[in-house]
């Protein structure tokens, strides 16, 4: 058996369809099928042409008035009612009927009295005398035309004057301040944000204590410092030798308040200070 022979399974080779599964593949008869559409076209036309021609039928009419007649066709048969002598040939051509224009008169427009005329009848042309005058109108122009101003639109003229307002304006400002409306709501700002902190709630405050204001916490320690000054006066007004009893008990007492303003100095420097409450 040949080598060719081994890749047959039952009369086809190996890897190709056999010859019975292949799909027939059909050409389409183009020519044909415009045959087919030009008869069918030729066939519609003559349908068309046939029906063009077949009469209109005719409205429908009730037999109720078959027998009634138009009466606008008995209008037009009717001879006209009057007979029309001289209007029968008015205004037709070539008729020759109407009066001659050379027999028409028609009499002519009066002249205006003259005081009432502003400028003299042709009849006395004749008789009129110009004043001239030597004048140089190319010159008189020429002035004119340098005197003479530009006139602009409403528009462009308010657009200038705002301009010009701007400028003016910019230049009163002295460049470098802050302006007034700045200021005022930088102080407003101010005011309130220290109000805000004043009314906050502090969280280190014990219940039944107020916090002391800036300002009477200022006077408290003034007051502080100046009794302070007046009992270091009265200690140092004491005499040197402390031989009785009073004098020493009166130094020591000196001394005790000295100490006690000192402590309250100190507390009163602090910049937060909490008292009670005054019920």
């Amino acid at each position: 058996m040949h080598g060719g022979g081994m890749m047959m399974v039952t009369g086809s080779s190996y890897g190709q369809m056999p010859y019975s599964s292949r799909p027939e593949s059909r050409m389409r008869d183009h020519l044909g099928e415009n045959v087919r559409r030009m008869r069918q076209i030729q066939r519609q036309a003559k349908e068309r042409e046939a029906n063009a021609h077949q009469p209109v039928k005719a409205l429908w009419k009730s037999e109720k008035y078959s027998g009634v007649t138009s009466k606008i066709k008995e209008d037009i048969k009717k001879p006209p009612s009057t007979p029309r002598p001289k209007s029968a040939t008015f205004l037709r051509a070539h008729s020759r009927t109407g009066p001659s224009i050379k027999n028409i008169s028609r009499p002519c427009t009066p002249d205006p009295p003259s005081e009432k005329l502003t400028v003299p009848p042709a009849r006395c042309s004749s008789e009129i005398r110009f004043n001239r005058n030597n004048i140089d109108f190319i010159r008189v122009n020429g002035v004119s035309a340098k005197r003479q101003t530009m006139k602009r639109s409403p528009s462009v003229n308010a657009l200038d004057e705002l301009k010009k307002k701007e400028e003016e304006e910019y230049n009163k400002h002295r460049k470098g301040e802050v302006p007034k409306y700045l200021q005022v709501r930088k102080e407003h700002w101010k005011k309130t944000e220290e109000e805000r902190i004043a009314n906050t709630p502090d969280p280190e405050m014990p219940p039944g204590h107020r916090l002391l204001p800036e300002k009477e916490r200022q006077q408290t320690l003034k007051l502080l410092l100046t009794k302070e000054d007046e009992l270091v006066s009265e200690l140092s007004a004491l005499p040197l030798r402390m031989d009785t009893f009073r004098i020493r008990s009166q130094k020591q007492e000196l001394e005790n308040k000295i100490a006690e303003i000192d402590e309250a100095k100190k507390i009163f420097n602090r910049p937060k200070v909490i008292t009670p409450r005054t019920q």
